[in-house]
């Protein structure tokens, strides 16, 4: 159980890292919302990666992660931005915008960086902690190529 918990807060804490750096290096700023945002998208994931363990390919699990990551960009630019104008993001001037919170271009980055979120979730799950890494390419573990 003690391991278990270990795992998610360091996926949790992995994904903050990776989320607020990569605004740094792309916006040159972050706010403390999106890397607990990036910790529970990366807990997502994690769980994912799991599913895919049993036959789950990794082009749906990307998409399937790209869907929650939006619904969750949503979810938190309406209480962060809209209800509490904290005005940590704003995508109005982006093509196919929904209320400034969410808009096309990034849900579709948001499938390139689900992929990439599935091979740091085997990179923790084989160097910290041994566990088997689930195969970025083939459905099933141990399937024969």
């Amino acid at each position: 159980m003690a391991r278990e918990s270990l795992k998610i807060w360091t996926i949790f804490l992995f994904g903050c890292f990776a989320y607020g750096t990569t605004e740094l290096i792309s916006r040159g700023y972050t706010h403390i919302s999106m890397g607990l945002l990036g910790g529970i998208c990366m807990i997502f994931i994690n769980i994912l990666n799991d599913k895919r363990a049993f036959g789950l390919g990794l082009i749906p699990a990307c998409f399937i992660s790209a869907i929650f990551i939006t619904v969750m960009e949503f979810a938190t630019g309406e209480i962060l931005n809209i209800w509490l104008r904290l005005e940590v993001w704003d995508y109005s001037g982006m093509p196919m915008n929904f209320r400034g919170q969410i808009c096309l271009p990034f849900s579709l980055l948001w499938i390139f960086m689900s992929g990439l979120g599935f091979a740091l979730d085997n990179l923790i799950r084989f160097k910290i902690f041994q566990d088997k890494a689930v195969p970025l390419f083939n459905r099933k573990i141990g399937s024969r190529a």
